[in-house]
């Protein structure tokens, strides 16, 4: 009889291995059927949130043609930089100072790829009143172009008398640089 239960020992011991081990192949397939279904939803979640903002670019793609139409009115065609220089001289009688141009330069971009910025400058010496001046200032940084004004010196010229005026006028200078974008236009029948 004592050799009845070494069988019997023997066999649990074997049960028990196999029940062990078919317990952590179990684990084991367990957790990899749940990392892949993670990373299944993972996917599908991913692939929903760009879809979503794949249709809300092309919701606002389609919002904004006619804005977008409008943005090369803002830049200075590479090829037309001569309209930038003729826009800044017509300020002087529109605003009723005297203006003076020096220092005309532009980025040489013709011939880059289409949607290339440049830039083109200008310095710009003035004198007139005090309300011609702000007058000019105000119509140099409203010009039709993306545009940017600095070191604007202003300067108190003292009075003036004029035959007009019972009071002497004060003569006022202006000084300032300008700077206007300039782009190389894309090719107007792919559009």
């Amino acid at each position: 009889m004592k050799h009845s239960h070494v069988p019997l020992l023997i066999f649990a011991v074997a049960v028990m291995c196999v029940v062990s081990a078919l317990y952590a192949y179990m684990y084991h397939a367990t957790l990899v059927s749940i990392n892949r279904a993670s990373l299944a939803r993972d996917i599908v979640a991913t692939e929903q949130n760009d879809q979503t903002q794949a249709k809300d670019l092309a919701k606002i793609a389609s919002d904004t043609v006619l804005e977008r139409s409008q943005v090369p009115h803002f830049f200075i065609p590479a090829d037309d930089v001569v309209s930038f220089i003729t826009t800044l001289e017509a300020l002087g009688p529109q605003s009723g100072a005297t203006v003076t141009l020096s220092s005309i330069d532009s980025d040489v971009i013709n011939g880059a790829a289409p949607g290339t910025i440049g830039h083109a400058r200008a310095h710009v010496d003035a004198s007139g009143s005090w309300l011609s001046i702000m007058r000019l200032i105000s119509l140099s940084e409203n010009m039709p172009y993306a545009v940017s004004i600095s070191h604007l010196n202003l300067n108190n010229g003292g009075a003036q008398d004029t035959k007009d005026a019972k009071v002497p006028q004060h003569i006022w200078s202006a000084s300032f640089d300008v700077q206007a974008a300039v782009l190389v236009p894309s090719d107007t029948s792919t559009q």
